[in-house]
């Protein structure tokens, strides 16, 4: 009788304890809760993590980086995005930190950087032309160059992000003292130069004033090579850097030089300041090649300057273009989460809200459309856009760091008696080719 009667007392107990966990499921999915047992609702699924890598710690820039991010996460909840700062190894290249993580097997899920060196480790990158073509995102979407400068022999390794370019900036104050007409810049390079001799001043045997030097500020041979209607490679992607009006534009650099003597313009060079002590700032410098952030910097620096902007001047005053630099977004070879680090790259550089942020640093997007919606009521961008669509980007080659290197040291070079334009150039030409088919030999 007693194992019978503790039998049936046990037997309540498990009714009563299973009727409370009935209760107990039921008011738990009444009241929203979710069952820890349910693994097919779609609410159980976790957000996925990826980590942005960038340079772009202060300022606009680190600005517009926060904010995008900040964006991209409210808008994509099953994606959170965690921006990383990496200091660059020189320059604003971080390339040789994202080889060696990717070596490790530790990459970053997405990186921001410079267009133009990204063929020299296409092999640390997840080529992402399918993806691309798979969402409809062409060429069509974007700048001529930003698409180009994005693509190494016809295959596309990153998104284009955003754009610079690089125009004649000149002070009104300083034509109007010298009699010239602040409304009408110099187009030619003659008329360049007429100005520039006007426009430089020297008292007591000492210049306290240069009309203009050319490759001071953002005057490189790139910029005036082009200007001169050269071009660095050729349709096979040969590098050309010694094409006959490349070759007239290091000419005319070295020769304007030595017009005002080669020991001033250099020492000026050599002790100009930057930011609020700018030679153009300071009066210093009535002209100069500079890019289009150069907007922002003279309302912090130089609120009250009477200048305008130009093109920059050809041989012929037409054909006018502009050198452009800029930066992708990439995915790195090797990521655990291809498809989140897609959507973020595809959001960042080809919608209008990832794109519209780079109206905070003053810089242009990679979507002609965009553009002329942020700068619509900025007069003051009227040139770069014109010129932007004739936009010249640097060769994606094998060797584009050592050819902007060595490019960059020509002048200095000619000016310091190591060689006639042509002599110089013939030896950059060769030593560049020369290094991309040592380096096609390696990747094969």
């Amino acid at each position: 009788m007693k194992k019978r009667s503790s039998r049936l007392f046990l037997m309540m107990v498990i009714s009563v304890l299973f009727l409370f966990s009935v209760i107990a499921c039921s008011n738990k999915q009444s009241n929203g809760e979710k069952d820890s047992t349910d693994n097919g609702n779609s609410n159980s699924k976790e957000k996925v993590e990826i980590t942005f890598w960038h340079n772009w710690e202060t300022g606009p820039s680190g600005e517009s980086i926060e904010k995008s991010v900040q964006k991209f996460n409210e808008t994509h909840p099953d994606i959170v995005v965690k921006p990383v700062y990496v200091a660059p190894d020189g320059g604003d290249s971080v390339s040789s930190k994202l080889v060696t993580a990717v070596a490790g097997g530790n990459p970053p899920d997405v990186m921001l950087a410079s267009r133009y060196g990204i063929a020299e480790y296409k092999e640390a990158l997840e080529p992402i032309g399918e993806l691309a073509a798979k969402d409809g995102i062409t060429e069509d979407n974007f700048y001529k160059w930003a698409w180009g400068e994005a693509s190494y022999e016809g295959e596309l390794l990153a998104l284009p992000y955003d754009g610079t370019a690089r125009a004649l900036f000149y002070n009104k104050e300083h034509f109007r003292e010298a009699g010239l007409d602040p409304e009408n810049p110099p187009t030619t390079i003659e008329e360049l130069e007429i100005a520039a001799e006007k426009l430089t001043k020297k008292e007591n045997g000492k210049y306290t004033r240069f009309g203009f030097i050319p490759w001071f500020g953002e005057g490189w041979l790139y910029s005036w090579g082009w200007a001169f209607g050269g071009e660095f490679v050729d349709n096979d992607n040969v590098v050309t850097a010694n094409d006959p009006k490349i070759v007239d534009a290091l000419k005319w650099e070295t020769d304007f030089a030595e017009k005002f003597g080669i020991k001033d313009v250099t020492s000026f060079v050599s002790s100009a300041g930057t930011n609020a002590t700018n030679p153009f700032f300071t009066g210093q410098l009535s002209m100069m090649v500079t890019g289009n952030w150069m907007l922002s910097q003279i309302e912090e620096y130089a609120p009250d300057l009477d200048y305008g902007v130009t093109y920059i001047p050809t041989p012929s005053g037409e054909d006018f273009n502009t050198f452009v630099g800029g930066r992708v977004l990439l995915i790195p070879k090797g990521v655990k989460n291809l498809d989140a680090s897609w959507e973020f790259v595809k959001w960042m550089c080809a919608t209008e809200e990832g794109q519209s942020f780079k109206k905070i640093t003053g810089e242009f997007a990679a979507m002609p459309e965009v553009n002329e919606k942020l700068y619509a009521d900025d007069p003051s961008q009227d040139i770069f856009l014109e010129v932007l669509p004739n936009g010249k980007y640097r060769p994606v080659v094998l060797a584009g760091n050592m050819m902007w290197d060595e490019l960059a040291k020509a002048p200095d070079l000619v000016m310091n008696k190591q060689g006639t334009p042509q002599e110089i150039l013939d030896g950059i030409t060769e030593k560049i080719n020369k290094e991309i088919e040592n380096k096609k030999a390696q990747l094969e």
